[in-house]
């Protein structure tokens, strides 16, 4: 039985105007075209389509533009029961610029975006928090903790620490963007709390190396489990993934060998693979094969999120025998 897993996060509106902005300076109109992005939806919009029961929560406005997106979501099976909506409100907004070489660049408006405030109300985050209690998980980034007020922060690692000894397990994958946050103290602060609530961490060694300036995979390693994280997926990019549980040595689980065309999502597919496939019983290091196989799929198409008809045949797994 799949079990029921909230996502918590941030999706925006995505522009992408590709090579306009060089080729048509003269004109007073870009074309763009317009989608939605978002690293935990990408991951929630993944794990639906592999079977898992998925809701997602954040805040969008009351626009026509928040009625697309959720409309989008359900038709991928995603449960949108509790995504909050904001009277005159408008969803954050991206916008991505390739310049001649494919290299990317981001420009973002979301400062005055309702996913923002998902918690600052008292009595609108008890009510999601008594919802929530009924998942089996809640699925967090970086991302979603950096996006919150102090105040929605400290509700919300309060609810984690009650939904955890209710018997529910806390997944979080750090996600670390620096533009988001004051100052690296606070975020390795913020870390600190949400790790020590956590069952199931899934970072990624660039991120950790960025933040707090690990010397190695083992230096990262260390510090989870002196956070007392049951289980680690720390991933390695094209290496793979290491993964660490209790009273088993340490797993390398190799990627799958492929030629990138675009590594966006690449991370959120992972963890979506993984997730998918161990909330259902499966043991880590076959969850990890799912991961390899859907991100390896993922980054050989352009965008986060590729065709239905793209997705992978995935692999069988087994039960975990613990």
């Amino acid at each position: 039985m799949h079990k029921r897993i909230a996502v918590i996060g941030e999706c925006m509106l995505e522009m992408n105007l590709g090579d306009d902005c060089r080729s048509h300076h003269s004109e007073s109109r870009l074309s763009a075209g317009l989608a939605f992005g978002g690293d935990t939806l990408n991951t929630a919009l993944y794990m639906s389509r592999l079977g898992a029961s998925v809701e997602y929560v954040t805040a969008l406005g009351d626009d026509h533009l928040s009625d697309w997106m959720v409309r989008q979501w359900q038709a991928e099976g995603i449960g949108c029961e509790l995504v909050k909506r904001e009277a005159n409100g408008t969803p954050g907004l991206y916008l991505i610029e390739t310049d001649a070489s494919g290299e990317r660049t981001f420009h973002y408006w979301r400062d005055r975006a309702p996913a923002k405030r998902l918690l600052d109300n008292p009595q609108a985050a008890k009510q999601l928090f008594a919802e929530l209690k009924d998942f089996d998980a809640v699925y967090l980034s970086g991302i979603s903790l950096a996006i919150l007020s102090p105040y929605g922060r400290e509700c919300l690692f309060e609810f984690l620490a009650e939904f955890r000894q209710g018997g529910g397990q806390v997944i979080f994958d750090g996600n670390y963007r620096p533009r988001l946050w004051g100052s690296e103290t606070l975020t390795r602060k913020a870390y600190e709390q949400v790790l020590r609530l956590t069952d199931i961490a899934l970072p990624t060694f660039e991120d950790e190396q960025l933040l707090f300036a690990d010397s190695d995979t083992d230096a990262a390693l260390a510090r989870f489990q002196e956070y007392g994280v049951g289980e680690v997926v720390l991933k390695l990019g094209a290496e793979g993934c290491l993964i660490v549980q209790p009273h088993r040595d340490p797993k390398l689980v190799p990627a799958n060998k492929v030629t990138p065309v675009d590594t966006t999502a690449a991370g959120d597919s992972f963890n979506a693979g993984y997730l998918a496939s161990r909330l259902s019983g499966s043991s880590a290091e076959d969850a990890a094969l799912c991961g390899h196989k859907l991100a390896s799929t993922v980054i050989q198409h352009r965008g986060a999120i590729i065709a239905q008809s793209a997705m992978p045949a995935m692999p069988v797994t087994e039960a975990d025998p613990a």
